[in-house]
């Protein structure tokens, strides 16, 4: 009798974890990017373009499920917070580094460094000026800063993929790695900014 009503209690447990408010539908969204990530790192990795960038699409499409529906359901959780970022940098950095290899004529380590070194820092401040109380919502910049980026590995996988031996395609990535690079930069800046008073404060 005893052991039936563990069992009982444990399988309430399962359940009650898995209607938990921290495991809703963005949650599960955002955590199936993190697995796209990884397919998204093995196609590219072994130069499958044509797969990588419909892998990245349905990423990019899961990042905007996952705010729509927290939003229009009022499911935010501290989980999807947290997950929401790490994912997408996880994404966007392991992109990036990858093609160190892959556009090694095009885009120098030092441009990658940047673009990682700046979420690590960003990432830092915002976890401390949460750990104070003090929300620490994304702005303008950062929005704009991720959108470049994801728009910069579309454009690296089609340039590799389709249009590498066409002179003046080259130009064109060029100049969105730059503006990237530059957009990335002053985002960072700005957070810093916005956040002085907390980092400053005693």
């Amino acid at each position: 009798m005893s052991t039936q009503i563990n069992k009982t209690d444990v399988k309430a447990e399962g359940l009650g974890f898995k209607k938990s408010a921290a495991f809703n539908l963005p949650n599960r969204i955002t955590l199936s990017r993190l697995f796209l990530a990884v397919i998204f790192f093995v196609f590219l990795s072994y130069r499958f373009f044509d797969l990588a960038l419909v892998t990245f699409f349905l990423a990019v499409l899961t990042d905007w499920l996952d705010g729509y529906y927290a939003r229009k359901k009022g499911l935010s959780t501290d989980l999807g917070r947290i997950a929401d970022p790490f994912v997408d940098k996880v994404i966007i950095c392991g992109g990036f580094i990858i093609f160190i290899h892959i556009a090694k004529d095009i885009m120098a380590p030092w441009m990658v460094i940047i673009i990682v070194a700046r979420e690590f820092f960003v990432s830092s401040i915002r976890g401390y000026s949460e750990s104070k109380g003090i929300p620490f919502a994304s702005n303008m910049w950062g929005k704009t800063k991720m959108f470049l980026q994801s728009l910069t590995i579309c454009i690296l996988i089609l340039y590799f993929a389709h249009f590498r031996n066409i002179g003046w395609t080259e130009y064109v990535v060029y100049t969105f790695i730059w503006a990237t690079i530059i957009v990335t930069l002053m985002s960072g800046i700005f957070y810093i900014i916005s956040a002085k008073k907390t980092l400053l404060a005693t």
